[in-house]
C-alpha cells in the first residue's frame, strides 16, 4: 500500500516577545570582592562571595534562557511546524518494520491546495488529481495510493487565520479521492464545532444540534455528496511529544524544563489525529493486507482501532509512572463519541484503565440516507464507514489494473466478465464461521461483476462490481457497488 502524507510547508518560525538576557550584579558585591583587599580574612571571604555571585549569575542566565526557549517552543507557528514533522516521523517509525508499505510526502500548504482546486474548472483538472490519479492510478505501471493523510484543520467558513473556502476545497478533494479510490483523512478546527479549543468538549457540551444553524447550510450540502464517503475527519488532537524535563545528564549542563502548566493544555505539543488513524490503517494492512479491522479494542489491546505506540506523559507523582495523562487533549464521553460519529467525524477516545486511545468508530463525512426499512438505513450507514470504503477501494485498484492490462486480450465483454468473476471468486468463502485467519485470506463472502460495452467507444468496457465483505457489524451485512471504466492503455 502506498500512503501519501500531505502536510503544510513550513519555515522556521520567528517568535516574538523574547526578552534579551540582562544580568545585574547584586549591590555591595563589587566592594566585597575588591581584589585590593589583601588581608587574609577578607580575601577568603571575597573569593567565596565571588563564587556565589558567579553561581547566581549563571542561575539567572539559565532562567532567562529557559524563558526564551519556552517562548520559542510555544509560539503558535513553531508548534504547528514541529507537530507536522513529528507527526510524519510517527508514521515513518510505525512503518519502518513493515515491508509492504510506502510513504510519499507532498509538502503543500492548505492555502496552496485550495488555490489549486479553485483554479481548476473541474477537480480532474487540478494538480492534485494529476499527482494522485493520473500519475499513479491512471497510468500503466503506476502504484495506486491506498490512503491520503492531510495535516490540516478545516472549518465550515473562512476565518481571519484561514480565509480559504474549506467547503469548496473539500468537495474537490473528495472528487479526487473517489476517482482514485483513495480516502482522504484530515482533521477539523474547533470552530467547526462552535468551540474555541478542543478541550472545551470537556465541559460536557451537547453536540447533537451542532450543525443545525444556517451557517452550516453548505456543510450539510457537502455531507450529502456521495464522494464524501472518501473523506474522514479525525478528532481530537493527539500528544505528539512529551514536555522537555530537567535532565542533569546533559553534557552542556543546560538545566531546561518546559513550562506546560496553565488553565489550558495548549502548551503541550498536540498533533493531528489523522496520523493516528493512518498508523492504525498501516498496521491492519501489514498484518492482513486488508482494512476491515480498524475499530474497537481487542482483549490484548493490540489491533483493531487501538492507536499504536501512543506518546504518554505522566503526572508529577513521587514515583514516576504511577498515573498517566491521556494521550489526547480532551476526554470524550460515550455520548460525545457517538454524536461525533453521527456528525461525520472519526473520534479518537481514551481507553478505560489503559494508557492508550481507540477508534471505536470511523464514520466518513458522508451523511447516510435514511430509508423506510431499518436494515437498509443501517446498511447505508455502514457502507459510509471509512474502513469499508478502504476495503472496497483495494479491490477497485486491482480490478482497474487487471482491466488496463487485460482489456486488449478479450474480444467480448462476456469473456472479460467471466475472467473477472473467476478472479473475484478466488477471494470468497461462504462460511461465516471461518476463523479470522481464513477470513483475512478470503475477505469476501459474495462478489458479482458485470461488464458491458460502451456505445461509441470501441475497446472500452463499463464495469460494475458488487462486493459483500465477511466482516459484519450490528448484524447487518455491508455491500458495495463499484463502477469504473476499463480501457486499454495508450502509448503516448
Amino acid at each position: 500500500m502506498s500512503l501519501m502524507a500531505l502536510h503544510p510547508e513550513g519555515h522556521a518560525a520567528r517568535p516574538h516577545a523574547v526578552r534579551p538576557i540582562e544580568l545585574v550584579a547584586p549591590a555591595g558585591h563589587a566592594e566585597t570582592a575588591d581584589p585590593s583587599d589583601v588581608s587574609p580574612g577578607p580575601k577568603r571571604r571575597g573569593a567565596v562571595a565571588t563564587r556565589a555571585l558567579i553561581d547566581r549569575l549563571i542561575a539567572a542566565i539559565d532562567r532567562q534562557l529557559n524563558d526564551q526557549v519556552n517562548a520559542i517552543l510555544h509560539d503558535q507557528r513553531f508548534q504547528r511546524l514541529e507537530a507536522s514533522w513529528r507527526g510524519l516521523k510517527y508514521l515513518v517509525d510505525i512503518a519502518a518494520p513493515m515491508q509492504r508499505l510506502k510513504i510519499k510526502l507532498l509538502d503543500v500548504s492548505w492555502r496552496e491546495l485550495c488555490r489549486d482546486v479553485e483554479r481548476a474548472i473541474e477537480f480532474d483538472q487540478s494538480q492534485l488529481f494529476e499527482k494522485v490519479y493520473s500519475d499513479e492510478f491512471g497510468s500503466p505501471g503506476g502504484e495506486p495510493f491506498g490512503l491520503l493523510i492531510g495535516d490540516y484543520y478545516v472549518a465550515h467558513k473562512p476565518t481571519a487565520e484561514q480565509p480559504q473556502d474549506d467547503v469548496g476545497a473539500l468537495k474537490a478533494i473528495a472528487g479526487v479521492a473517489a476517482a482514485a479510490f483513495c480516502p482522504f483523512i484530515t482533521s477539523c478546527a474547533p470552530a467547526l464545532l462552535g468551540l474555541e479549543r478542543f478541550d472545551d468538549l470537556g465541559k460536557g457540551i451537547d453536540l447533537a444540534t451542532a450543525f443545525d444553524g444556517p451557517e452550516f447550510l453548505r456543510w450539510r450540502s457537502l455531507r450529502e455528496q456521495e464522494d464524501t464517503r472518501f473523506v474522514g475527519l479525525a478528532v481530537p488532537r493527539i500528544l505528539i511529544r512529551k514536555p522537555y524535563r530537567d535532565d542533569p545528564s546533559r553534557i552542556d549542563g543546560f538545566r531546561f524544563r518546559e513550562q506546560v502548566s496553565g488553565a489550558h493544555a495548549d502548551a503541550y505539543l498536540w498533533g493531528n489525529a489523522a496520523f493516528a488513524f493512518g498508523a492504525v490503517a498501516m498496521r491492519a494492512f501489514d498484518r492482513f493486507g486488508w482494512f476491515a479491522d480498524l475499530r474497537g479494542m481487542p482483549e490484548e489491546f493490540d489491533g483493531g482501532g487501538v492507536m499504536p505506540d501512543p506518546i504518554v506523559d505522566g503526572f508529577a507523582t513521587d514515583r514516576p509512572g504511577v498515573a498517566d495523562k491521556p494521550p489526547v487533549d480532551v476526554l470524550l464521553s460515550d455520548l460525545q463519541e457517538r454524536q461525533l460519529s453521527e456528525l461525520g467525524f472519526v473520534p479518537l477516545s481514551k481507553a478505560s484503565y489503559v494508557s492508550t486511545c481507540v477508534f471505536y468508530s470511523n464514520q466518513s463525512l458522508h451523511w447516510p440516507r435514511v430509508y423506510d426499512r431499518a436494515a437498509a438505513s443501517a446498511n447505508a450507514r455502514l457502507s459510509a464507514m471509512v474502513q469499508y470504503v478502504l476495503c472496497a477501494s483495494r479491490f477497485a485498484h486491482y480490478i482497474k489494473v487487471i482491466g488496463r492490462d487485460k482489456v486488449g486480450a478479450f474480444t467480448t465483454a462476456g469473456d472479460f466478465e467471466d475472467y473477472l468473476r473467476r478472479w473475484l471468486q478466488a477471494y470468497c468463502v461462504a462460511n461465516d464461521d471461518a476463523p479470522q485467519t481464513v477470513k483475512a485470506r478470503y475477505p469476501l463472502r459474495e462478489a458479482e461483476v458485470q461488464v458491458r460495452d460502451i456505445a461509441g467507444r470501441p475497446g472500452t468496457f463499463g464495469c460494475v462490481v458488487h462486493l459483500k465483505p465477511h466482516f459484519q457489524l450490528d448484524e447487518v451485512a455491508t455491500a458495495f457497488r463499484l463502477v469504473t471504466e476499463l480501457t486499454a492503455p495508450t502509448n503516448s
